[in-house]
């Protein structure tokens, strides 16, 4: 029995003694840290990341018959009404599908998966055009055929005070859904745009911003899941909203970027966003819902970028607006 009780204490003792070895190596490994003068990084911190990786140009631009060699693009700011395949070096005639100019003149395009272009009708100068009972509707490119159709109408009316729909497209490959921001039935003193979530096969799967007036728009993967960037069609901001698993809202939006931190002038809105080599580049246009202020004028369009600064988590301005 003695020799029991010994073995116990013991026993303790170099359980003691274990746990004492632990805390001290975690100190000293802790104040080696601190003197070092390194900060730790949190194990689940990283860069946002692009959700487009998917997007691909459709199989009839690869048609020989359209004459077009080399890197090819569909293009809505070209003096042609509507949509426009063309060469990015300028060699060949530009191609026009019969369809293309359905819908008037065409401003914010998004790719998906399988190909399909999704469009949406931006009035220029005029409403003789763009008539304002097709503000509202989007319209799909088939990626084989490269016929164009009305792919869904959203809620709201457009005005002559605000001709403008949607500003903004994107598609989340990880999410299946097309996101659009809108201005739809705003006026000068109330903000009813927002951004709409799609389903690839015209359903509206719900809204991710409402009451908020949007043009370019942008879903990342983060560590917790995923953002949607938004730029406000009223002021030089972005801002960023949670959302969950299907693409939806978890939180109220909150501030991301000041535009004029990169030198925007306080008229000037972010068009379109997009990431690319891990940087998110900005198109920025003037904008007051009138069209002789249009979004899709190309000539007064200028570009700012910015870099993702991880141990602070935020983004930072790293090439100033200048001419696109």
């Amino acid at each position: 029995m003695a020799r029991r009780r010994t073995r116990q204490r013991r026993l303790r003792v170099d359980l003691l003694a274990l746990a004492a070895l632990v805390v001290l190596v975690a100190g000293a490994a802790m104040f080696a840290l601190l003197r070092s003068g390194a900060a730790p990084v949190a194990p689940a911190a990283r860069a946002p990341a692009p959700t487009d990786g998917c997007r691909t140009l459709p199989a009839f631009t690869q048609n020989p018959a359209l004459g077009l060699d080399g890197t090819l693009a569909l293009a809505t700011d070209q003096p042609q009404k509507g949509l426009v395949l063309l060469a990015t070096a300028g060699t060949g005639t530009p191609y026009q599908h019969s369809t293309w100019d359905d819908a008037g003149y065409l401003g914010a395009i998004a790719y998906d998966g399988a190909g399909a272009v999704y469009a949406a009708p931006t009035p220029r100068q005029s409403l003789v055009d763009n008539p304002l009972a097709g503000a509202t509707t989007l319209w799909r490119v088939d990626g084989r055929s490269g016929a164009m159709r009305p792919f869904v109408t959203l809620p709201g009316t457009a005005s002559e005070r605000n001709p403008f729909g949607v500003l903004g497209l994107t598609f989340a490959c990880d999410l299946s859904a097309l996101y659009a921001g809108t201005v739809i039935g705003s006026t000068p003193t109330s903000a009813q745009g927002g951004v709409v979530v799609i389903e690839t096969d015209g359903q509206i799967r719900g809204v991710a911003l409402a009451d908020t007036d949007v043009m370019g728009v942008l879903v990342v993967r983060v560590a917790g899941g995923y953002e949607l960037y938004a730029g406000l069609a009223r002021s030089p901001q972005i801002v960023a909203v949670p959302l969950d698993a299907r693409g939806l809202a978890t939180g109220p939006a909150r501030s991301l970027i000041d535009l004029t931190a990169a030198g925007a002038a306080p008229s000037e809105r972010a068009r379109k966003l997009r990431m690319l080599a891990g940087a998110l580049t900005v198109d920025l246009v003037p904008f007051n819902f009138s069209l002789q202020g249009s979004a899709s004028a190309q000539a007064q369009t200028r570009r700012a970028t910015w870099r993702y600064d991880l141990a602070r988590s935020v983004w930072v301005v790293s090439q100033a607006a200048a001419g696109a």
